[in-house]
This record gives C-alpha cells, structure tokens and sequence, in this order.
C-alpha cells in the first residue's frame, strides 16, 4: 500500500501545531502543510512538506497584479503560473521562502478574501482558492485543519468552490474556536455548516463536544485528548523535584490581555494580596503590552517584587512552572491552557477560569482552584489561600502529579494520536473497497 497522505491547514507559526504533527512525523506517512500567511514556518516542524505560494522570479509584478487587477487573479489562481512551492524537510522544518525586498511595499496592502458569512479573511494567496489548487493537485487522503476561524473556515471554502468531490476532512477546534465564538450569530452559522460539512471532528474538551453537536455536528467524534501533545514525564519528574510546592516562592501569571485574555483582571487580584506576597516574587509570562505597562505600575507603586518573563525556552517555561508554588490563568474563554497543564504537572497549584474546560482536570478547592473570569475579589481570596495553605498546595501537587502521569504522558498520547489517524485510515479503505 502507499503511504497515506495527509494535509494539514494549520497555523506553521505555532508551537502547538508543530506538537501535534511531531507526534506523527516518524509514521512514514506523507505529510503536508499549507500554511495561514507568509510567517516562518515554526522551527520544531520535521519530515513535512511546507508549501509556499510564493513566486521568486518577478515578486513586484506578481503581487502587484494582485492589487490592481483582483479579477486577473482571481482567474489567476487558476491559469496564471502562480506555484506552490514544496519543501520536503527530513530533519526540521525550514524556514519560507525569504520574501524578497521588493515584495514588502505590497506586503501591507496584500488582497484578503472572505471566508464565508463571518468577516474573517485570509491572504488571497493563502486563502481557499490556492488551497483548492493545491488539493487538487496533491489528491490527499485526508486534509486536517487544526483550529476553525483561520484553517477550517478556509478548508470549509475551498470544500465549496470544489466541484469534483473534496477529501475527507478531520476538523481540530482549538481553544476558544467554538466556545467563544458561536456567541456570534454569523460566527455561529459558520461554525454550524463547517460543523455539518466535515467527515471527522475532535477536540481537547468533552464540553466542546457537546457544544459541537448542539450546533450541528453529525461526523464522527475522534477521542478527546489535549490538541498540543504530552510531556516527557521522567523530565518533568526531575524538574518538579527542585522544592516541594509549600517551599516555593515563586508566583506565575498568564499575561495575555486580548479579545479573551485577562493579563489585568489577574494583576488586580495580585495587587489585593500585596501584603501576603511579601518575600515572594510574582513572574508575568506571554506578557500583552497593557499588562506590561500595568506590571511597572505596580513595581514603581509598592513593594511587590514582579517582573516580566521574556521569551524563554519550552524547557526554560517549564522550569520556571519547577519552582512555582501558585499558576494563575485568568481568561474569558479557553479550552484546556497548555499552560495550566504544564504548571499542574511541575507542582504548581492552578488557579484556572470556570470559562475555560478545566475542571475535567482539576477539583475545585482539592486539587486547584476553579474561578470566574471577572470577579477579582474571588481570584485574591483564592490566591491568599494558596499562598497560606501548605497542606493544600502539597496534596494538590500530588493528585495533579498522578493526572498528568495518567493523561499527560506524551508516548501514551503519541499512541493515542497514531491510532486517531489509524481509524480513520481504515475507515477510508473500507469506504474505497465496498462494492
């Protein structure tokens, strides 16, 4: 049998798609990825074929025409040479193309195509029309999309403009695809036929789940396991042996501030527990400039010892989670947090938004705290008993320890992923082979 070929339609930037798809990168399976714009490709990504529409030869005319004559390349993208270009990277991914100098001045006006009835967009030369092309010419066995509002409502587009029947298609929500967005009536209808229109669909949260069939869904649902892979649990063994959690003195705050992150509302509630965090030192990471700003307020206006964390190394943030005694991650929506798994597992007591699905993993008042996004008097009462209570911290630490020995081991989840795509596989061969 040939090697079953798969296309993803993923964010290439992010770490957590370069997660997933290392899971899978040694299977001998033949792997694609059509990225969501011009950024580099994340540098983790091996044994994967990346495609770039870029053309080297003549850029100024090639994106100029873009931008003065969009009819010429709308019908371009189907009779004007405009090339994929693959790149087959046996050891690590490599970067894009460079785009060349003389492209830039065009870069900002780029043409965006809608991706149906929302009004979110891509790149024209990202978009569904050159993904169309490319399947077209790639003939998957399957394409997957990790995430909806970029890569699925750009599959579920190129499914449409597709007249020759479309492959089958695993859908991937991630974070706050659905849970936030289906708020949004023309968000909600997307999602609703994107939902009715995929083959497959799976996701890190049983709650997504049922939130995924109550707008729609028929396709079958792959098990729920988390979207960016496990951990190495003999490494995070010895990183989380620094100091027992009690010890610790050290205080993590997720620093997001954006349409669902809540970097601030975390920051107020540090500020009520100024008094009980002297001799601590509180450490904001995946810091937003407002949060930035409001970090050297409250350096310059008390005597909290806070900082901000620069860019830093996987193994680096898990270190830091090592010596942690308290993770706080305030959002107004999220799935499971990355984040939150990984300074649950290096000993960190959680203290997670009820917005988010993280009581599937932790019991509140037992093993983390559960809080509402925008209560702060709640998440200080929380972070004040985490910071006095000495038993808690420490059994929490060791019931979250077996949960992430249980279902945070990456080989086990390898396995899990390996064998997601396995059922699928032979759920196609049957389908080819029926009489």
């Amino acid at each position: 049998m040939t090697s079953r070929k798969i296309l993803f339609v993923a964010m290439q930037m992010s770490i957590h798609t370069a997660r997933w798809i290392n899971q899978i990168a040694d299977e001998g399976w033949d792997l694609h990825l059509f990225p969501v714009n011009y950024l580099p490709v994340h540098h983790d990504l091996r044994n994967i074929t990346i495609h770039q529409p870029w053309r080297i030869i003549r850029p100024r005319l090639f994106l100029k025409t873009a931008l003065t004559r969009p009819r010429l390349m709308m019908r371009g993208l189907s009779y004007i040479e405009a090339e994929l270009y693959p790149h087959k990277t046996p050891v690590r991914a490599i970067n894009p193309l460079p785009i060349p100098a003389a492209a830039a001045p065009y870069l900002n006006a780029m043409r965006w195509v809608q991706l149906g009835e929302s009004e979110q967009k891509a790149p024209i030369f990202y978009g569904p029309y050159m993904l169309k092309k490319l399947i077209r010419k790639l003939k998957p066995d399957l394409v997957h999309s990790l995430e909806f509002q970029h890569c699925g409502y750009n599959v579920l587009r190129a499914r449409e403009l597709s007249r020759n029947g479309f492959p089958p298609w695993l859908a991937t929500n991630w974070g706050s695809d659905i849970y936030y967005y289906r708020q949004f009536d023309k968000h909600r209808r997307q999602i609703s036929r994107l939902l009715k229109n995929i083959d497959y669909y799976s996701c890190e949260c049983e709650r997504d789940v049922a939130i995924a069939r109550e707008l729609g869904l028929e396709a079958q649902i792959m098990p729920v396991m988390p979207n960016t892979g496990g951990l190495n649990i003999a490494d995070v063994a010895r990183k989380r042996k620094v100091a027992r959690p009690s010890r610790r003195k050290l205080i993590m705050v997720k620093g997001y501030q954006h349409f669902t992150g809540r970097g601030l509302t975390a920051l107020d509630a540090v500020e009520r527990c100024i008094p009980e965090l002297e001799g601590y030192k509180v450490v904001t990471f995946s810091t937003s400039p407002e949060v930035l700003a409001r970090v050297n307020e409250l350096k310059n206006s008390s005597n909290l010892d806070i900082s901000v964390l620069g860019y830093c190394t996987h193994d680096a943030m898990l270190r830091m989670f090592g010596r942690a005694r308290v993770y706080v991650g305030i959002s107004a929506s999220d799935a499971i947090s990355t984040s939150m798994l990984e300074a649950l597992a290096l000993g960190a007591f959680p203290i997670q938004t009820d917005t988010s699905c993280c009581t599937e993993w932790i019991k509140d008042g037992k093993s983390g705290f559960v809080v509402p996004h925008d209560d702060v008097d709640i998440i200080a009462d929380r972070l004040r008993r985490a910071l006095k209570d000495d038993t808690l911290v420490d059994g929490a630490s060791e019931i979250n320890w077996t949960t992430a020995q249980t279902h945070l081991d990456s080989d086990k989840l390898k396995l899990q992923a390996i064998g997601l795509y396995d059922t699928i596989f032979a759920n196609i061969e049957q389908t080819t082979t029926v009489p």
